[in-house]
């Protein structure tokens, strides 16, 4: 099969009736599956739901797969199936492939698995592909006729000995090979794989990783995941890991985890970490207190612009901390903001309040995140300053805490599984 889905696919084979040879209906069939195996793997039967037990009826049993009637049909009774079970050989392909995220080591990019192509050979069914079409999306949520209107590219069709299921690697604990294909993935990538596995294989792969790594794919992870994962791990290890991220991510991932699995981490970080931390936990939910965070660059207003490109090269601040340095008086109080652009066209002798804008916008910690988000639309901000009552910096809203706090939560879960 080249990049043709073919006439068999994975969803169509799920949910349709099983009957037995007496043409008693069984049941829904739940799962296909087949040899693991980096060619083409061979189905080596299907697993069928009947009420509350799962049953598995093999290949040999099978004798017609009618997709026009949606229907199974086996040349045994159901009496002859046996209770579901896998080998360590075998994979379910709608549990561990449908709608996962898998590795195609051609293009070396990850695609989500819309479908899983099946052909008929030899008197056997085996899986020669996945399909990651758009027009595959369109087929399962009933809309086959729009399917075969919609382009298809070349890349939507994956052959399978180019499919790399890092995330069932793992799982068989088949750790060195895959984690060596892992380590240079993107975190958002390395995100992806993680919330595929289970508690074991993920903390696995986050104690393989550097401290810097590990905090970028928690902070990629899926919300639900993030707390339960930092606290998978050994105390200190943890704690170097939450030093590393940034502080409103750690703090929204504390607020996740145990009064007492809290404690014991804050303990464990630097002193300064752990107040900071405590600081933002303090605010209240939906506040620019709660959404801040306390990475941000702040310069005291009679340093020179030489001085303060030196400042920030120690600092080395995060891309969201770099766009603005704020600018302090003696009393540590906001004065005004200087742009990256500014600061860098700016004549090295020159003073910060020489070339800074007086007229900052800012918000207090007890202004709830609408207006927050409000504010940064308003005034084009990629950051907004969070002070107290004398104007002292607290931290800072960027703009993706911003929208993230005023998308719908709805719209966050992306939709179903199969349009991720």
């Amino acid at each position: 099969m080249d990049d043709d889905p073919g006439s068999l696919v994975l969803s169509e084979l799920e949910s349709i009736t099983v009957v037995a040879a007496d043409h008693e209906e069984i049941g829904e069939l739940t799962d296909v599956i087949a040899l693991f195996s980096p060619d083409s793997p061979v189905v080596t039967g299907v697993l069928v739901e009947r009420g509350d037990e799962q049953l598995l009826a093999r290949w040999d049993q099978i004798a017609e797969i009618d997709i026009d009637a949606e229907q199974l049909v086996l040349c045994v009774a159901a009496g002859d199936l046996d209770a579901a079970s896998l080998r360590g050989d075998e994979i379910a392909l709608v549990d561990s492939v449908l709608d996962n995220q898998v590795l195609d080591v051609s293009r070396r990019k990850f695609v989500r698995v819309q479908d899983v192509v099946l052909e008929p050979r030899d008197g056997e069914l085996v899986v020669t592909g996945i399909d990651a079409s758009s027009g595959a999306i369109a087929r399962r949520i009933g809309l086959g006729f729009l399917s075969r209107r919609l382009p298809r590219r070349a890349a939507d069709f994956v052959p399978w000995h180019d499919v790399n299921l890092i995330s069932v690697r793992l799982s068989r604990l088949n750790f060195i090979e895959a984690f060596a294909e892992l380590a240079e993935l993107h975190p958002a990538d390395l995100a992806d794989v993680v919330g595929q596995v289970g508690p074991r294989e993920r903390a696995a792969v986050l104690g393989a990783l550097n401290a810097p790594l590990a905090a970028d794919t928690l902070q990629e992870m899926d919300g639900e995941l993030r707390g339960g994962a930092l606290a998978e791990m050994p105390p200190e290890r943890a704690a170097a890991v939450l030093a590393e991220i940034d502080p409103d991510e750690a703090a929204d991932m504390l607020a996740e985890m145990d009064d007492e699995v809290v404690e014991r981490l804050l303990a464990l970080v630097p002193a300064e970490i752990a107040l900071a931390l405590r600081g933002l936990a303090s605010h209240p939910e939906h506040s620019a207190g709660a959404l801040m965070t306390t990475d941000f660059v702040a310069i005291p207003r009679g340093t020179s612009v030489a001085a303060t490109l030196e400042r920030i090269r120690e600092l080395r601040p995060d891309d969201h901390a770099i766009t603005y340095t704020y600018v302090l008086d003696d009393a540590r109080a906001l004065v005004g903001v200087v742009s990256l652009r500014d600061l860098v066209l700016a004549e090295p002798a020159q003073r910060l309040d020489e070339i800074m804008e007086d007229d900052v916008v800012v918000v207090t910690a007890d202004v709830d995140e609408e207006e927050v988000g409000r504010r940064m639309t308003k005034y084009n901000l990629l950051t907004l300053p969070v002070v107290d009552d004398a104007r002292c910096m607290l931290g800072v809203v960027t703009l993706d805490d911003a929208l993230d706090a005023l998308v719908p939560d709805e719209w966050k879960r992306r939709l179903p599984r199969l349009f991720r």
